[in-house]
């Protein structure tokens, strides 16, 4: 199973279907508020729901690890790697993104996710001796990064800041770049199902804590809305162990760029799911991403020899 990581090709596709997964949690969230009735300024509420998905997504990934480990040698993880791994990708990270979201329009979230690239690009230069900054991986991130702005651009929406909105969703965002290269760093000979199922699950355990500590009404756990926090434990659980194993084999620095779909998918998601309006800047955004990713990804000139 391994060779699909390994081939660069089928390491793409997977990525994709990653960001796919990622990108139709952005409507599941906004949808699953409305079926739990969850007012839109408890803050406890929606960390109460963030912790029961990640709760169900810790116990997903390690239902995989299982089920990928019968009558095989048990798969292996430090403790030390899972604790700074569910700190950084669950807890700190889903923390600010909770709070943060409440308090941004959606058009502005999407732009600041998809910084998570360029934060990724960085702190891969930094840390990792693979991963430079060449001229033509800063350009792909410029035009996708462009994309990305041009499919959620609306008059007058960028000109405003506040600390615990769009400040909290940049801290967010730097939490999972932070976690992605840590994952490239240290993740090798560390079982992805097992971490990714003990990250969850540990992690899910501060906010559901303090969910329940600031909540001031709880959710209705509908047949409906348990139904959609299994789908959002699914889409954790599956994308992050696939994505691990992508990053095991693969230059996180090259395939951060493709982050930048997770917001295209979840405009898609959101015509198709939520009603809202496909525009022509939506359109002329995933151009930009596309590009990007080919530019990207274009072969190297091998140099002749003479």
């Amino acid at each position: 199973m391994e060779k699909y990581f390994k081939n660069k090709r089928s390491a793409i596709v997977i990525s994709l279907f990653c960001m796919l997964l990622w990108g139709s949690a952005i409507p599941l969230i906004k949808a699953s508020y409305r079926v739990m009735e969850v007012a839109s300024d408890d803050v406890g509420a929606k960390l109460l729901v963030a912790g029961v998905r990640f709760c169900i997504a810790g116990l997903m990934g390690l239902g995989y690890f299982l089920l990928l480990n019968r009558g095989k040698p048990r798969g292996t993880v430090s403790w030390k790697y899972v604790g700074i791994l569910c700190l950084l990708q669950t807890t700190l990270q889903y923390l600010f993104y909770y709070l943060g979201l409440s308090n941004t329009p959606g058009v502005k979230a999407a732009v600041i996710q998809s910084s998570n690239a360029f934060f990724i690009v960085i702190l891969s230069a930094l840390v990792m001796r693979d991963d430079r900054l060449t001229p033509r991986r800063l350009l792909s991130l410029a035009i996708g990064t462009a994309g990305i702005v041009a499919a959620n651009f609306q008059a007058g929406s960028f000109f405003s800041f506040h600390l615990t909105g769009e400040g909290f969703l940049l801290i967010a965002t730097l939490f999972n770049a932070m976690a992605t290269v840590f994952v490239r760093k240290w993740g090798k000979g560390q079982d992805p199902a097992l971490a990714s199922g003990l990250q969850f699950f540990v992690g899910s355990l501060p906010l559901i804590a303090l969910g329940a500590a600031l909540c001031r009404q709880w959710p209705h756990f509908s047949p409906v809305a348990l139904v959609m926090l299994l789908y959002g434990g699914f889409i954790s659980s599956t994308a992050f162990a696939l994505w691990s194993m992508v990053l095991r084999y693969q230059s996180s620095g090259e395939f951060g760029i493709y982050r930048l779909f997770i917001p295209v998918f979840g405009s898609l998601f959101s015509v198709l799911f939520l009603g809202e309006h496909f525009t022509l800047e939506i359109c002329i955004g995933m151009v930009l991403v596309l590009l990007g990713s080919l530019i990207l990804n274009l072969p190297d000139r091998k140099k002749k020899v003479s």
